[in-house]
């Protein structure tokens, strides 16, 4: 490869990494996943085919609200159509099992 180019690919691969800090992390808050505030064993592997995690989390209705008690219906963000968006059908990859704390 040529060496003139080499050195200006390598500068804009590096200034992608020189944001400012506080700006990368006020986007990180305000984007965080919710915990899943029970075990997740027993529903894993999630494929395309097999989603246990949608057998109480489910598509929101139009007008439904979420009640005390209630699991957490899909956000609309996870939705296409009247189906779960196939880039979010995998929980797993944003969603963590919040664990009990040791005693």
């Amino acid at each position: 490869m040529n060496k003139l180019l080499l050195v200006p690919l390598m500068a804009l691969s590096f200034a992608a990494f020189a944001q400012e800090p506080a700006a990368d992390a006020a986007i990180t808050d305000q984007f965080t996943p919710p915990m899943i505030p029970h075990p997740v064993a027993a529903y894993l592997p999630i494929t395309p085919t097999k989603n246990a995690c949608l057998m109480c989390h489910q598509i929101p209705k139009p007008g439904m609200q979420k009640m005390k008690g209630m699991p957490t219906p899909l956000p609309p963000s996870h939705v296409t159509g009247d189906k779960v968006n196939p880039n979010r059908y995998e929980c797993m990859l944003c969603h963590a099992e919040l664990l009990p704390e040791k005693k």
